[in-house]
Order: C-alpha cells, then structure tokens, then sequence
C-alpha cells in the first residue's frame, strides 16, 4: 500500500527512484566478477527417427522406445 499510495501522489519521485535503482543495477552487473557467475550447463541429446512405410505407433513401439530406454540411463536424463 506505500508503493502505490507514494506512486498516486508522486509520480515523479516514483519515476525517479525506479530509474536509479534500474542505474544501480546495470552499474553492479556490469562490476559483478566473471567467477561469480554460475557455470550452466544444459544437457541435450536430440535423436531424429525415421522408419519409412510404417505407422506412427510403429516407429515408437520398434524405434523410438529402444532408444530413449539406451538413452535414458545417462546422469540427468530427465525422460
């Protein structure tokens, strides 16, 4: 309710203390370390099938399924 109620009656005071906190936090990203940042890593295997002539079930039940079973045993295989 202070926010708001501060933002209805001064506009321009709100207006400018949003805009140097956005100032603030450009200026300390940019001196933030590179050690600092975290170390992500996503991991992603894509796999394309393909069985010419068959049915969509087909090409999962004889395919696809044998595959992500191969696949899915990896650390962080989320299938």
């Amino acid at each position: 309710m202070f926010l708001s109620n501060l933002s209805i009656k001064r506009p321009i005071f709100a207006a400018v203390m949003m805009l140097a906190l956005v100032t603030l936090g450009i200026f300390s990203y940019r001196r933030l370390a590179i050690d600092m940042f975290p170390d992500v890593e996503i991991p992603v295997v894509s796999i394309v099938t393909k069985f010419p002539g068959s049915s969509p079930e087909t090409v999962e039940r004889e395919v696809s399924k044998p595959i992500e079973e191969a696949v899915n045993p990896f650390p962080g295989s989320n299938m």
